[in-house]
Parts: C-alpha cells; sequence; structure tokens
C-alpha cells in the first residue's frame, strides 16, 4: 500500500505544479495572440490596423505598442506655478530655490528665486513625447474570456500596460549654492498616462517639508504635424541623433563643444569670448558660438557651471548693463523653453533669461551673437523648403506610370514657364566637354529608354548590385519625364562602408525640335556619413551637331542640404568621384551605341533582303 501511494504521488502532480503550469499556458497564449494579432493579413486586426497592414512596409511600421496612431506626437505642458514650506537651507532659514523638471529624455530648469520657502515661478515648461501608454481597467488578472477582435485588441492592450510604465514627470526642487553643490529641498514624480489635465493640484515633496504646485495638460497633436516645440522642428531633432541610419564616423581632433558639452562631433564653435554668468556673483568663464548653441563654461571655486542654450529655445538677444556699469548681453528665451544647465534668471513675463556680462567687445560679440541667430533662422527655413524638394523630387520620380515609347512626347518638351527646377544650377562645375557618336535623339532612344539595356550594363561594369529601375513617366511638377531608380554603389572613401545604398532621381527633357536633350540626375547616399546632409546633382547637356553626333557638355556638383563639417572635402571627393565614372559611363555608352547601331544595321539588311526575294 505504501509503494502504491508513493507511485501515485510521483505520477499525479501537486496542485503547486498544477497551478505553474496553467499560469505557463496562459501567458504562451497571451503571448502569442499579442505578436499574431498584428501580423499581416490577420482577419483579427481591427479596421485601422488592418487598413495599415493593407499598406506597404511603412504602415507596418506604424503599428505600434497600444495605439494604431501611435505616429501622433503628444506634447505636454507643465506649468511650474509654486512651492510652499521648502526647507530652509541657508543659515538665515530660507533658501534660493529653483527646480529641474525631467520629462522622459528632456530636462529643463525653472529660474531661480533668491531668499525665499515660498517661491512663485509661474512659469512653463514643453516637453514632447512619442506615445503614452494605454490606461486600461485592470492587469492580467482581469483577462477574462474575450472572443472576436475586440477581445485580442483588448488582451493586446492590457498585455502592453503590463509591461510597458507610464510617462513620468519628475520635479525636483534645489536650493542654489554660490560655491558648494546645490542641496536638494525634495522631489515628485508625477505619472502621465493619458490626455487631459490636471488642474492646479500641490503634490507633496519627498522630503520632510514642502509642496509643489503643478499643472499638467497633455495634448495629443495630429497626425504628421510639427513635432517641435512652439513650431520649432528640424534642427532640434537632428541635434539629438545626428543621422539615424548609422553611426557616423568624422575624423577630427573633439573641441570644446565635444569635451565639455558632449555634444555631437560634428558641431564645431564658430567664436569664442571671455565673459561672465550673472549670478549672486560674476561667474567668469568662457562662451563657445556654434552653428545650433550657445554655451557658457565656468570652473570659479571648483564650481562646474555650464550652459548649453539651443538656438530654437532664444527668443531675443538684446544689450544689458550688469551694476550700471558693466556691459551685458541678455539671452531671453521662448516661453515654454526653460533655462539648460544652470537655473536661469526670472521674468515678470514668464520667460526666462541669461545675462552674460564683462566682455572684451560687448558690441562686437552682441552682433556676432545676433548674426548667429539670423543664420540659424535662415538655416531653419532653407531645410523647410529643401526638404519640400526632397520631397516632392522623390513623390514625382517614384511613381510608376503606365509604359510610354521609346521616344519623349510632345506633351513632355520644354515650356515657356517651368514649376520647378530638378537640380540647384548653382553648384554645378562643368567637368567635361567632347563630342559623342550619335544624335541627342538617340541618345535617348538608345541609352535612357525604359527598354534600353544601357544602365544595367554600365552598374554590372561598376560592380554595382540590387539595381530597381522605374519607368518615365511624366510628373506635373517638372518638365519633361522622370523615373527613379536604386542600387547598391561600392565606395572608395576610407570614412564610407564598403558600399551604400543609393537612390538615384532622373529628370530628361527633349527639345520641339528633337536636336537639344537635357538629362539630369540627383544621387542620395544612405550609408556613409553626413549621407543625409547632401545630394549629388549632374546636368547632361547635349546639342545634335548631325546625325552622327552631338556636343557633350557634363556638369556636377554637391548640394548640401543642411550644415556640416568638412563640406570642402566631400564637395570635392564627389566631384573627383564623378569624373572618373564619366570616363566608364562614355565607355560603356559609346560600346552600347555601336551594338545597337550593329543590330539595327542587321535588321534593315534582313528586311531589304526579305524584300528583294519576295
Amino acid at each position: 500500500m505504501a509503494m502504491e501511494t508513493a507511485i501515485l504521488e510521483v505520477l499525479i502532480p501537486s496542485w503547486w505544479e498544477v497551478q505553474v503550469t496553467v499560469a505557463t499556458a496562459v501567458f504562451v497564449t497571451l503571448a502569442y495572440w499579442f505578436f499574431t494579432s498584428g501580423a499581416d493579413g490577420s482577419p483579427d486586426l481591427p479596421v485601422e490596423s488592418s487598413a495599415a497592414a493593407s499598406g506597404d512596409d511603412n504602415g507596418k511600421m506604424a503599428l505600434s505598442k497600444g495605439d494604431s496612431n501611435s505616429n501622433s506626437a503628444y506634447e505636454i505642458k507643465v506649468e511650474l506655478l509654486a512651492a510652499k514650506n521648502l526647507i530652509g537651507a541657508n543659515l538665515n532659514g530660507t533658501s534660493d530655490p529653483y527646480a529641474i523638471i525631467t520629462c522622459g529624455t528632456e530636462k529643463r530648469f525653472s529660474s531661480m528665486v533668491q531668499g525665499s520657502r515660498n517661491p512663485m515661478w509661474g512659469e512653463e515648461f514643453n516637453f514632447s513625447v512619442d506615445e503614452l501608454p494605454i490606461e486600461t481597467a485592470g492587469g492580467l488578472g482581469h483577462y477574462g474570456t474575450p472572443t472576436g477582435s475586440a477581445g485580442i485588441q483588448t488582451i493586446k492592450s492590457q498585455f502592453d500596460n503590463f509591461f510597458l510604465s507610464p510617462l513620468k514627470i519628475n520635479v525636483t526642487i534645489y536650493d542654489w549654492d554660490i560655491i558648494w553643490k546645490s542641496a536638494v529641498l525634495g522631489s515628485v514624480t508625477v505619472p502621465v498616462e493619458s490626455e487631459g489635465q490636471t488642474g492646479a493640484e500641490w503634490y507633496p515633496l519627498d522630503s520632510s517639508s514642502g509642496q509643489v504646485c503643478l499643472h499638467i495638460k497633455t495634448t495629443k497633436l495630429p497626425v504628421n504635424s510639427t513635432r517641435g516645440i512652439n513650431g520649432y522642428s528640424g534642427p532640434a531633432r537632428r541635434r539629438k541623433s545626428l543621422d539615424k541610419q548609422g553611426p557616423t564616423v568624422v575624423h577630427q581632433k573633439p573641441g570644446p563643444l565635444q569635451t565639455i558639452f558632449n555634444l555631437l562631433p560634428d558641431e564645431v564653435a564658430d567664436h569664442s569670448y571671455s565673459c561672465a554668468l550673472e549670478r549672486s556673483f560674476l561667474y567668469h568663464g568662457r562662451m563657445y558660438v556654434s552653428a545650433w548653441h550657445i554655451c557658457f563654461h565656468s570652473n570659479v571655486f571648483s564650481k562646474q557651471m555650464k550652459v548649453v542654450v539651443p538656438f530654437q529655445d532664444i527668443d531675443e538677444i538684446k544689450r544689458s548693463q550688469h551694476a550700471f556699469i558693466n556691459p551685458a548681453i541678455t539671452i531671453i528665451l521662448r516661453m515654454g523653453a526653460g533655462g539648460h544647465g544652470v537655473p536661469p534668471l526670472g521674468s515678470p513675463d514668464g520667460r526666462v533669461r541669461y545675462k552674460f556680462a564683462s566682455f572684451w567687445n560687448r558690441n562686437h560679440a552682441l552682433r556676432a551673437l545676433q548674426r548667429s541667430l539670423s543664420n540659424f533662422h535662415a538655416m531653419l527655413e532653407a531645410e523647410k523648403k529643401e526638404k519640400v524638394e526632397s520631397e516632392l523630387r522623390a513623390h514625382s520620380s517614384s511613381v510608376r506610370g503606365s509604359r510610354r515609347s521609346l521616344k519623349i512626347p510632345e506633351d513632355s518638351v520644354i515650356k515657356t514657364g517651368k514649376l520647378q527646377p530638378f537640380i540647384k544650377e548653382e553648384v554645378l562645375v562643368e567637368i567635361y566637354k567632347g563630342t559623342f557618336p550619335c544624335s541627342a535623339e538617340k541618345v535617348f532612344n538608345v541609352l535612357l529608354s525604359d527598354d534600353s539595356k544601357y544602365i544595367n550594363e554600365y552598374r554590372s561594369a561598376r560592380k554595382d548590385t540590387n539595381l530597381v529601375m522605374g519607368q518615365w513617366h511624366a510628373a506635373d511638377e517638372y518638365d519633361g519625364q522622370v523615373r527613379e531608380i536604386t542600387f547598391r554603389s561600392l565606395c572608395s572613401s576610407p570614412m564610407c562602408p564598403p558600399d551604400t545604398a543609393m537612390t538615384e532621381y532622373q529628370h530628361a527633357v527633349l527639345s520641339p525640335d528633337k536636336k537639344t536633350l537635357v538629362f539630369e540626375t540627383v544621387q542620395q547616399a544612405h550609408d556613409v556619413p553626413f549621407g543625409s546632409y547632401f545630394e549629388v546633382h549632374c546636368r547632361w547637356h547635349l546639342e545634335t551637331n548631325d546625325e552622327s553626333s552631338c556636343t557633350l557638355v557634363i556638369k556636377v556638383g554637391a548640394h548640401f542640404k543642411k550644415w556640416c563639417i568638412m563640406q570642402s572635402k566631400i564637395r570635392s571627393g564627389a566631384i573627383d568621384e564623378y569624373k572618373k565614372e564619366v570616363e566608364l559611363m562614355l565607355d560603356v555608352a559609346t560600346s552600347y551605341v555601336k551594338s545597337n547601331a550593329g543590330k539595327t544595321n542587321e535588321s534593315a539588311s534582313s528586311a531589304t533582303m526579305t524584300e528583294g526575294s519576295s
């Protein structure tokens, strides 16, 4: 009997083992539902997800956790209104409080209020985040037995909520000290899980005394809207991530902006000035000005102070005075920007400011700072315009039109009013001028038509791979016709990888008399350092001399969509590389034209013989 009992104990699982098995089965089932509910073509997807899944790969990537419209950003406005009953950190029982507000990866500094345990700020700080966690009724224990697409979506949302932590806003209040490190007076963390606003609420600090009053408002921005704060985007986002396609290698000795302020390697100081930051007394240091930031560093009494002010946060730069005798410069930040690195000074209108004095030549430094701010806004507008032009070119060239005849139709010839220039004329330099052994019209029909194999032969001669060619089609934005080709090209530069993905947009226009052909290309490299910063523009201009020759002029240049270091090196390298390519292009083109002419003659002879025999 004892042996039978022992055998039954071995064969029959215990209650604990049953619980573990059931829990594991439930977890595996939920995981399976979670990872398969977003699959392409699944019948259980909701309407929004099905529409995205039926599109291209970009539509699939847009399906992120918890929200089918997660590509919409959220703007979070945090109003730091006041604090009360703070700890008295000074010997006289008061404090010099300032706050550091952190949301996600962004950090803002409030202004400092001197000698107060009940400071009044009334300052606003704006943050941008990509997504928020989904607010659900319960955790994993509230799944029940859902059915259909709605049930699976509920499980997916709860599954996400179980693993995703809510976005948190942290407010830490410090006491400013002239010499020593700032002491912490208390902090509070407020979770943000959904849209809406909290109203003005008092939150207790995690210290022996003190409360802070905050007003938090979360707003979802429309799809594809500008995600920058107060309409500023582009450079602000770009400074956070130089190139998302891969690490950028810059063979350059790091400067003070990298060693002191940890800025990106392409940022260099255009100007630097000896000056002092105004606080209880003047902290002497050095100011550095780049294309994107104004930075200040001071090391007085072994107290390190760093200020990094992005140009997109600056509202105004004006002259001022320190102690009525010392000329100074005041940098006023726009509403919602907040300070960076060191608490700024407050203003009655809610805008914070930094004041710098003790310049060797205040007026010269002021003009340079104002000029840098103007250049930044000009660069911002140029980048916006360039982005629109690049998107227009990509959209027009990537459209797959219906198959057309080999010749450019009459309605696509040069018109009196051009809608858009395809390339930048001002960046081109002439690299070749000579004679080509066929007419301009024949160049397009033989070398560039949809049926031509010339591009394939040329790319094979260069050992390029993965060639994909679109078809010529008319575009409303440009004269003539456009098309897009993609391939992987070998790189010879030591700064580049062995090969890189390339996109080339092509544009062709034939004159009404068929004697002039303009062939333009825009090349974009995707995997090289600063590849997203520049394009290689090229123009072939062919003028027919007779049926067997035409004059060919080739111009090429590098157009920079954004500023970057080593522009001259990149420009000269792009031109030299294209000069080497031209020789191979013309050799392959000449051979292809001759072989095509031989085939044409053979066809004509065969036709003649056939007619004679008949």
